[in-house]
């Protein structure tokens, strides 16, 4: 069987959707190619883009800037970060980019704000995000019209509601709604279920709802502001899960952020496989082989593909974009990593050896976190001449070099940004 397409995307996660939809929203005919599905799913379920550097870490309420705007001081601080690397011409259409995602997934995501929402996480501390889900949106520290109630369910470990209620009260003297915590049992025997069971459970017909009248008989939970639940309202928007509780328990309803395993990430990257269908673009599975360069015919699971742009957002090391043998490198083209935040950037830095890569003082950069290609304000790859190894040769996401996805604050967002500006480049070469 041979395919052939304008634009071949290698990676299934957030990069590599994004950079799917935006060159299929341009009219390019799209393959993504994927070994199997991205980390999106490990998310917490919401999209952070970068945090206020004005603000301290023990004050996230603190930050006023709006997530574009502490983007691009982050830009300004960081020059071997991606959103430095794209320039201030493709750093602008960030915000594009956010709103484009927000529209593909409107079932699912709430529009964004100018300013961060600050949400709860479940330990107790707040975090601020461009983009969160609908579930999400009524627990906005900054914005609950009264008290916040955390609620847990009795007899389910994996939530502490009275942890959770002490960490975010620190934050009520700083701008935060009072806070207190309450418990309720849940509509169904299983309490010791697994979150995505638990998910499941509570999107039966009645469930729901038995909760929310659970909730309404509780005491305090009547003068609630939003009551603020774990993170398993449902695995599929489609149930509308939090407003039915919300209906029968006659209060707004919102989910934390998630810890691993995550229900919203779940519910996210399922999020982005209804509209990859949706949108027509086709999705094989397999690794990908015998191809050097674009507009050759690649084999992924024993399809002939063809396409005369590619973009690679294969990730880092969790998604395999990254590997090491014998040398730290991209393993579908054999790309050399390059690029590392600070001053390990180098051509010679896939050479060292891995323990070279890591500091003893956890809160300086780890090359080794930060590795990746080094690639243009086009974001095209760079050989070690600093020249792009082929014109229409694309890279987003992880597999950048120069951040650190999990640690810096931007989160999803150098994902979102750079799969949007590459696949608009890909569609728009089109001839």
């Amino acid at each position: 069987m041979r395919l052939d397409a304008d634009v071949l995307v290698i990676g299934g996660g957030m990069a590599g959707a994004v950079a799917a939809l935006a060159a299929r929203d341009g009219g390019a005919r799209v393959v993504l190619a994927r070994r199997a599905p991205g980390a999106t799913a490990l998310s917490s379920g919401a999209i952070a883009v970068a945090p206020d550097p004005g603000a301290s870490p023990d004050e996230p309420l603190a930050w006023r800037r709006g997530p574009l705007e502490a983007a691009r001081r982050l830009a300004a601080r960081r020059h071997d970060h991606p959103y430095a690397v794209v320039g201030s011409a493709g750093l602008w259409r960030l915000g594009e980019a956010l709103g484009f995602v927000a529209r593909s997934l409107d079932g699912l995501l709430a529009p964004a704000l100018e300013r961060p929402r600050f949400l709860a996480t479940p330990f107790g501390t707040a975090a601020g995000v461009a983009l969160c889900q609908r579930s999400m949106e009524a627990g906005d520290l900054l914005a609950v019209p009264g008290p916040l109630t955390v609620c847990g369910f009795a007899g389910h470990l994996a939530f502490d509601a009275e942890l959770v209620a002490a960490g975010l009260g620190r934050y009520t003297a700083r701008g935060g709604p009072d806070v207190i915590a309450a418990q309720v049992g849940l509509p169904f025997d299983d309490p010791a279920a697994r979150p995505h069971e638990l998910a499941r459970a509570l999107e039966r017909p009645g469930a729901a709802e038995r909760l929310g009248e659970a909730l309404r008989a509780t005491p305090g939970i009547g003068g609630a502001g939003t009551v603020l639940l774990p993170p398993v309202l449902g695995l599929d928007p489609a149930a509308r899960v939090p407003e039915r509780i919300a209906a029968a328990a006659g209060v707004p309803i919102a989910e934390t952020l998630s810890d691993v395993p995550s229900v919203p990430g779940l519910r996210l990257h399922a999020a982005l496989e209804a509209r990859l269908r949706a949108a027509g673009v086709a999705v094989l599975g397999g690794a990908v082989s015998g191809a050097p360069l674009p507009g050759a015919a690649v084999d992924v699971g024993g399809t002939a593909v063809v396409a005369g742009t590619w973009i690679l957002a294969s990730g880092r090391f969790v998604g395999g974009g990254v590997a090491r043998r014998g040398v730290l490198l991209d393993p579908a083209f054999g790309l050399a990593v390059q690029a590392a935040e600070g001053r390990e950037a180098g051509v010679h830095l896939a050479l060292r050896p891995a323990a070279s890569l890591t500091v003893r003082d956890r809160r300086s950069p780890q090359p080794l976190l930060s590795a990746g290609l080094r690639v243009d304000a086009a974001l095209r790859p760079l050989d070690a001449r600093g020249r792009p190894v082929h014109p229409r040769l694309l890279a987003a996401g992880a597999i950048i070099g120069g951040h650190e996805q999990a640690t810096d604050g931007t989160g999803l967002g150098v994902a979102i940004l750079t799969g949007f500006l590459a696949g608009r480049a890909a569609a728009g070469g089109l001839a």
